[in-house]
């Protein structure tokens, strides 16, 4: 899935998406820290915050099989380490592994959710504007804009590399092993150094100094 394709929702007119982006970045992160002082097996919270986020998912308007395809791979790290983690913690004499571990995961799936909740009713231009009212850096900010605005374009030309070394490796199957995957992955690396250079000295050309940073923030504002 790309990372653009919960771009549609957040532009769109619904309940949430109408709401300030520091609102909903408070109401996240509070909701976040409260999953996270939630103390393991207390299950009848858990389902309290599930069904918080549950409601959330409904009201924004979000596929949830979409949500879902999006989540699936982070989750599967995260119950493998989870299971590492719930091995060596201290409660695990009291409520056992299991317990444990799928509190562990439960968290972190919960938290999961609501940040995929808050980027799919809010642009993330919008996201770095609530974020810069709220007080983070401009220096910060901008980095973030400018992630965001050539992630895409790093993302394409990775694309386009691999369709071109499948063309000349004369390979039926489409998907590539990993040693071409680490080796394409390493070309694009050096490409995205001198992108970036090519960026920098474009910027300088045309007259920024480093210091005034607020026109490259015009798109969050």
């Amino acid at each position: 899935m790309r990372l653009d394709a919960f771009e549609p929702h957040a532009e769109s007119d619904g309940l949430l998406q109408r709401l300030d982006p520091r609102l909903k970045l408070l109401a996240t992160l509070g909701f976040v820290i409260a999953v996270v002082v939630t103390p393991l097996g207390s299950w009848r919270l858990f389902a309290f915050e599930a069904l918080g986020v549950a409601f959330a998912l409904g009201v924004s308007g979000l596929p949830p099989r979409a949500a879902f395809e999006r989540a699936l791979g982070f989750l599967a790290l995260v119950a493998f380490l989870a299971a590492l983690a719930a091995t060596a913690h201290p409660a695990r004499r009291e409520l056992g592994w299991a317990v444990c571990a799928g509190s562990i995961l439960l968290k972190n799936a919960l938290a999961l959710f609501a940040v995929l909740v808050l980027i799919g009713v809010t642009p993330l231009r919008m996201l770095i504007a609530g974020l810069r009212r709220l007080g983070m850096p401009t220096p910060l900010a901008v980095t973030l804009q400018l992630q965001a605005r050539y992630l895409f374009v790093l993302l394409d030309e990775l694309e386009r590399m691999a369709q071109a070394r499948r063309a000349r490796s004369f390979r039926r199957g489409g998907r590539l092993d990993w040693g071409l995957l680490t080796s394409l992955l390493g070309v694009l690396f050096v490409r995205s150094l001198e992108r970036g250079e090519r960026v920098h000295a474009s910027m300088l050309a045309r007259g920024w100094n480093g210091a005034d940073l607020e026109p490259l923030l015009d798109d969050a504002a």
